[in-house]
């Protein structure tokens, strides 16, 4: 089971370590910025922050926590996060494991090789990625290329 919370918590809730990662947007479908930020909880939960332009387009974009970098095509998903308020361009999830139901913490996240993409919506156009960060161990690698996603079902 996967905990999500869309209150971002107190302050005492977070331990003070904390990941700033920027997003890489698609051009062709959208233009702004934006930032993940990644927060240890002292409850030994992960709280996982979306905070971008808004895109003005009403409704919600779906985010989920990815396998592996933002340019490959078809990667698993690790958890689904909770929707970018397309309104705001706001998200806040707070995680303790992933949907194969293994265990995750902030360190783990560090070292994960994973990526976070930001899906256009979930009807026509749900394989499109419209802005995806890479994070963890992936973090320093550079890439501008942005692939769809599958309609592969998580693992």
């Amino acid at each position: 089971m996967i905990a999500c919370d869309e209150d971002a918590g107190n302050v005492s809730d977070f331990t003070g370590n904390e990941m700033v990662y920027n997003l890489t947007s698609d051009p062709v479908y959208y233009t702004g910025s934006g930032t993940v930020t990644v927060r240890e909880r002292v409850d030994q939960g992960v709280t996982i922050d979306i905070a971008m332009d808004p895109t003005g387009s009403g409704g919600s974009h779906p985010a989920h926590l990815h396998y592996s970098t933002f340019d490959i095509p078809d990667t698993p998903m690790a958890a689904m996060l909770i929707p970018v308020d397309a309104t705001t361009g706001v998200s806040s999830t707070t995680i303790y494991e992933f949907l194969d139901e293994t265990k995750v913490t902030y360190n783990d996240l560090m070292a994960f090789d994973g990526s976070i993409k930001v899906h256009l919506d979930d009807g026509a156009n749900s394989k499109v990625v419209i802005a995806a960060t890479n994070i963890g161990i992936n973090a320093k690698i550079d890439i501008n290329d942005i692939a769809e996603c599958s309609e592969k079902q998580p693992i």
